[in-house]
């Protein structure tokens, strides 16, 4: 296995997944701030505390943990804009050279997705597509410059559909809204697979998930199964971490 190097913040959270994941491969685990530019590969959690400026410098060689895309740890978001996490049981993506999607696909096989036992819902008869935010951090770190403005600019060119806008912290909920959705559509959301799930074809603008839904196709509004398939091969519990196939996926992952 190639070399890699796993650092942490002073986030319980960013502290618990790095320690999962160095222990179950018996990696090296460092404080950031003893960080130094090497060709290891670098892994953390989150982009918060300094880590995303390390990967922003790195660009590549790195591997980068944070929520899962379906059935990860319980969230709550207040009105404060507080995120209030319940419990770590849930799932963790793992990719490789991005912060969003594998774009390898490793693994498209529809076994560990059907093992979550999640009921595909009927194609939804809606009018109305949702706009997804991104959140602030999420905004900053990519440099979302007028994101909304010119999306709505984009989907107004291929479809007169009415947009609604939404938010994490908007009081109408996203599954509300989905119940009369046309589609869905965010920069890297993984709302967009719960979109998908409850039967709303998504749509992306971030060069990482926009092979599986770009805006110009919004008018066929086709529902790609496959983005749910190969998320499912890139997401992990902790206690996964010390199993087999996830040392084999690692493996895979940073021959890629």
């Amino acid at each position: 296995m190639a070399s890699i190097d796993c650092y942490y913040t002073d986030h319980f959270v960013n502290q618990t997944v790095t320690q999962f994941f160095s222990k179950s491969l018996d990696l090296p685990l460092y404080e950031l701030n003893e960080y130094k530019n090497s060709s290891n590969i670098f892994a953390t959690y989150g982009i918060l505390r300094g880590t995303g400026e390390i990967i922003k410098q790195r660009k590549e060689n790195f591997i980068y943990l944070d929520h899962g895309y379906f059935n990860s740890s319980t969230r709550r978001f207040t009105k404060e804009k507080n995120t209030i996490l319940t419990d770590l049981e849930g799932y963790f993506r793992v990719v490789k050279d991005d912060l969003y999607f594998n774009k390898s696909k490793l693994n498209d096989s529809e076994k560990r997705f059907n093992e979550l036992n999640i009921k595909l819902k009927e194609k939804k008869a809606g009018d109305i597509i949702i706009l997804s935010e991104p959140t602030e951090n999420t905004s900053k770190f990519l440099g979302l410059n007028n994101w909304k403005e010119e999306t709505v600019k984009t989907i107004k060119s291929h479809t007169d559909r009415e947009i609604v806008i939404h938010n994490k912290f908007s009081e109408i909920s996203l599954n509300e809204l989905l119940q009369k959705a046309y589609a869905f559509v965010s920069c890297q959301s993984t709302a967009g697979f719960m979109s998908i799930i409850e039967g709303v074809p998504a749509f992306f603008t971030h060069s990482s998930l926009k092979e599986y839904g770009d805006i110009k196709d919004i008018e066929q509004n086709n529902l790609n199964y496959e983005l749910l398939y190969t998320a499912a091969n890139s997401q992990w519990k902790l206690r996964e971490f010390f199993s087999d196939d996830f040392k084999e996926y690692i493996n895979k992952l940073i021959t890629i």
